[in-house]
């Protein structure tokens, strides 16, 4: 085994950890759509799901992942970049066939260790001293600026992000994209600029951070004047014309058309269906949902129809399932920070038939949530913290789908 392969089974175990999804040998083909999307989530780079069956060894291919993709990997568990989780990683077993020194960070413990024993007598006065030091030297954020443009209409857009912390006293600067902390990244203090590029509309809230401290904040909405249809079938999406997906009385890809984008190399693309905007602004906790959705593609290698329908909002998101009913031990529904998933919880309510359309409506009001799929009670929570302000709508469709009489309001 080579070293670098090393690493990228040891990143892809932390993945694996972090997901908490069981072995990867028993992952389907819809946990890497979910992983594809949760690492577009979290990072803003898209990783294909192809991609991920590849790196995961499900499809038999030659070549090694490249450094961007592998980039990438290592943000999703928190590292900067691939070098940076090589560099600070520990091997828990010394692989077979790689000769290498101790890891960075055993040598850190090592030494402090060593430290410990020795200079322990000495050191209560030189903590002391610094913690003194440290009350002192306040954080200095007067003259710290921060803000953000996007150089286009529409997607995909790149966001450019301008600070100043030059004169700020802070050991450490960091932009992070919105409230997941998992989106900061650590930029450099001498500089000025930043970019990210987003491919998908959405709501995000950019933070500027001097060590630990929040110093700047603002929102960024990547908006469309409607709904916009998107396909995708590897790493960049495919934007679809507006007459392929907008009709008269709904939205989506007929049947007809539909059969132009069968798979002909194995892959099953994913048809979204997406709005964005800063109008809508409706309060999470006090609203009312009603979509008509129906996953509309036929094949043998999609046997499942997965759907999800997702509420953005300014604090998180709301994520509801469907399937066809054999297959709802795949789903995963989100509430806010909540995630159900469905090889432990019972999901079997948002097992659906797709012969008509299925009508969703999700209904907050007084701390209580529930989703009802054709007028059937599938889900009821309470302590509903809410999501923030609803600002947009996402459907997922794995192949292809519709949507109709969407309507979204505030509860009085």
């Amino acid at each position: 085994m080579s070293e670098n392969q090393y690493y990228i089974d040891h990143c892809k175990a932390l993945i694996e950890e972090k997901l908490g999804w069981g072995n990867s040998a028993n992952w389907q083909a819809q946990d890497f759509e979910n992983l594809s999307e949760q690492i577009l989530i979290e990072t803003k780079t898209l990783i294909s799901a192809s991609t991920l069956k590849r790196i995961w060894g499900k499809v038999k291919y030659q070549s090694k992942p490249n450094l961007s993709t592998l980039d990438t990997l290592s943000k999703f568990i928190d590292f900067q970049n691939w070098r940076d989780f090589v560099k600070y990683c520990v091997d828990t077993t010394k692989p077979q066939g790689v000769v290498s020194s101790l890891e960075p960070m055993v040598k850190k413990k090592i030494f402090i260790y060593l430290v410990a024993i020795l200079v322990l007598p000495s050191s209560f006065s030189l903590v002391g001293f610094l913690l003194q030091k440290k009350a002192i030297n306040t954080l200095q954020i007067d003259n710290v600026k921060f803000n953000s443009r996007a150089v286009s209409v529409g997607v995909p857009n790149t966001v450019v992000f301008e600070y100043d912390a030059m004169q700020s006293n802070a050991d450490s600067v960091f932009i992070q994209q919105n409230w997941d902390e998992k989106r900061r990244v650590r930029v450099d203090k001498s500089h000025h600029q930043h970019t990210s590029v987003y491919y998908l509309p959405g709501y995000y809230r950019a933070k500027l951070i001097l060590n630990d401290s929040i110093v700047k904040e603002h929102d960024i909405f990547i908006e469309t004047e409607d709904w916009i249809g998107v396909l995708y079938k590897d790493s960049i999406p495919f934007y679809l014309q507006k007459d392929s997906y907008r009709h008269n009385s709904w939205y989506g890809i007929s049947s007809e058309e539909k059969n132009q984008y069968l798979p002909t190399d194995g892959l099953i693309p994913s048809f979204l269906l997406t709005y964005v905007n800063r109008d809508i602004t409706v309060d999470s906790r006090s609203f009312s949902l009603s979509v008509n959705v129906q996953n509309t593609f036929a094949h043998p290698a999609a046997p499942c129809k997965h759907t999800d329908l997702t509420l953005l909002g300014t604090e998180g998101a709301i994520i509801i399932p469907l399937s066809k009913a054999g297959c709802v031990g795949e789903n995963k529904l989100r509430i806010g920070e909540q995630l159900l998933d469905g090889r432990f919880h019972d999901l079997s309510a948002f097992g659906v038939d797709y012969a008509t359309p299925v009508k969703v409506e999700c209904d907050a009001r007084s701390g209580k949530i529930k989703i009802k799929l054709n007028g059937k009670l599938a889900y009821e929570g309470v302590d509903f913290k809410g999501i923030g302000n609803i600002v947009g709508i996402r459907a997922k469709f794995q192949g292809a789908g519709r949507l109709d009489s969407f309507q979204l309001s505030k509860v009085m």
